[in-house]
């Protein structure tokens, strides 16, 4: 067996042991880089704050934004012994002043960080041994394998009620389908809600040359967190997504990504559509969110 083949096997190892609920969906992301959010921040303009999340933002085939509503437990891997704690701190700290939930040290994880010098190669190999982390059609992974990185990431999701039960889904005549227990319509809120049960974001080791572990794990952040559209990064050159495009290379996450993450899991409840969704988190932007505390 290769070393990369050895490496998807062991990736596949930590979650196999914790089967996942069938019916459930994946949707991919791969980053190569981000025009300046920064502006449109400070300006506060609620409209061009909804258009830069959803160019940031991949909704799901049920048009809702997947987070984690359970505990999160990040796992770095791949880069040296004396990195690793570093890294994971990071990436725990972030989660935590993003108002998401943590699971304790130690845990079996749930969101992991792969850094290998061959990723590409990786993704293809995880995907043989795996395949059921990439519920994608053969050409959806084509797409998603031949993106040009140097950053590939991807959530493995199920669609949950709006207080989080499991629903009976199927297929009849080649169309989907879920039962909802207790739906009631209205305006205000959706019966379903999208759950990120598994993420993964895997990152060309080569290319970390010379980036500091700030950059590193803010990165990691954003891609394990949120379902980050392809090529985000190219619009906004201040964005920790755009770290490996050309220019400056940003020191960690914009004030604009640090309000993205702290605006969508602040929410206390997430069923809501995606164009809802973004709105709130717009307006949590408007009213602080992100906004490094003062020094004193």
């Amino acid at each position: 067996m290769t070393r990369i083949r050895i490496a998807a096997a062991a990736c596949a190892a930590l979650f196999i042991a914790a089967p996942l609920p069938a019916q459930i969906g994946v949707r991919a992301s791969s980053s190569t880089s981000a025009s300046n959010d920064e502006t449109i921040v400070v300006e506060g303009r609620k409209k061009e704050l909804v258009q830069a999340l959803r160019q940031l933002v991949q909704p799901s085939e049920h048009e809702q934004l997947a987070r984690f509503e359970d505990k999160v437990c990040p796992r770095v891997i791949g880069m040296p012994r004396d990195w690793t704690p570093r890294l994971t701190k990071i990436i725990r700290d972030n989660i935590i002043a993003a108002g998401g939930k943590l699971e304790p040290e130690g845990c079996k994880p749930n969101a992991l960080a792969i850094f290998i010098d061959q990723p590409r190669e990786l993704v293809t190999a995880l995907h043989k041994d795996a395949p059921f982390f990439f519920n994608m059609t053969p050409r959806q992974f084509q797409i998603f394998e031949g993106a040009p990185g140097p950053v590939w990431s991807w959530h493995v999701t199920d669609m949950r009620g709006r207080d989080g039960t499991q629903l009976a889904q199927g297929q009849i005549n080649g169309h989907d389908f879920a039962v909802v227990k207790n739906a009631a319509a209205s305006r205000l809120y959706s019966n379903i809600r999208e759950d990120m049960l598994v993420g993964f974001v895997v990152i060309d080791r080569q290319r970390t040359i010379g980036k500091s572990l700030r950059q590193l794990g803010d990165l990691a952040t954003m891609h394990l967190m949120l379902d980050v559209r392809q090529n985000a990064g190219g619009r906004d050159s201040g964005s920790i997504l755009s770290l490996f495009e050309p220019g400056d290379a940003p020191p960690g996450m914009s004030r604009f990504d640090r309000g993205a993450l702290a605006g969508f899991y602040a929410q206390r409840e997430n069923n809501r559509t995606a164009m809802q969704q973004r709105e709130n988190i717009a307006e949590a932007i408007r009213h602080g969110a992100g906004q490094e505390p003062d020094k004193k």
